[in-house]
């Protein structure tokens, strides 16, 4: 589905990632965990090409991507990313925030576009938020109006960047329940997280990062119950 072979990433003389090797099956759901600076929302940057790698090559459903030649807005629609800080449009109306990339980037039509977003607006909660701007909505609601808003674009996976990490704590678990839902259905997924009770429930696989190497990927239960480096034992006993 998703593969990155040798991936390296600088800026200026600060090497960010230093050959990563991730691949991620259909259907999987792979959680990044790491101290802050460790190069995990790089890493996601660059599956998403908002930012070009150095070295290395990214492949999207066995296509290995070129970005100079092939269009990139394609290639985002097909790897959708949800932002820690929402960015909704906030002159725009929820339903509009929802439709406006399937039209401009997918050419879709306008009406299917609408009938598309109320059906995803209902299974991220917000029915009723349709025509109601961001302003108007919790931390949590934009964030969910979010995930529809990536939704909409039909990507084969979806990035999730610390999606929890600006909302109050207790509008924290509406936005996973939402998440958990998509990975039941089958949504192929990579999330960087300090949530380590949803890492626990929901991956298939917990990746650790360290300053920008992967020195840890396990199942949930050998990666809390048995890690094999010391770097991840230290993480653990900080986060869990």
């Amino acid at each position: 589905m998703l593969k990155g072979t040798n991936i390296h990433k600088s800026f200026g003389d600060l090497e960010v990632l230093k050959g990563i090797d991730l691949e991620v099956a259909p259907s999987e759901v792979v959680v990044l965990v790491g101290v802050s600076g460790s190069g995990k929302s790089t890493l996601l940057r660059c599956f998403n090409f908002l930012e070009r790698i150095n070295e290395g090559t990214i492949e999207i459903d066995g296509h290995l991507v070129n970005p100079k030649n092939d269009k990139l807005s394609k290639i985002r629609a097909e790897v959708g990313m949800v932002f820690q800080h929402f960015n909704l449009f906030p002159h725009m109306t929820v339903l509009e925030n929802v439709i406006e990339a399937p039209m401009i980037v997918k050419k879709m039509k306008k009406a299917d576009a609408i009938t598309l977003a109320k059906q995803l607006l209902e299974k991220v909660g917000l029915s009723d938020k349709a025509d109601v701007y961001p302003s108007k909505l919790s931390g949590g609601q934009k964030q969910r109006v979010a995930i529809a808003r990536s939704l909409a674009m039909e990507p084969k996976v979806l990035l999730f960047d610390e999606p929890t990490s600006a909302l109050d704590p207790e509008l924290v678990g509406e936005v996973l329940a939402v998440m958990q839902q998509l990975a039941q259905e089958g949504m192929t997924m990579i999330v960087v997280t300090h949530e380590m009770k949803f890492a626990r429930n929901v991956a298939n696989r917990i990746i650790m990062l360290d300053e920008g190497r992967i020195i840890e990927s396990a199942d949930p239960e050998t990666f809390f119950g048995n890690p094999s480096h010391e770097r991840t034992r230290q993480f653990i006993q900080l986060v869990d």
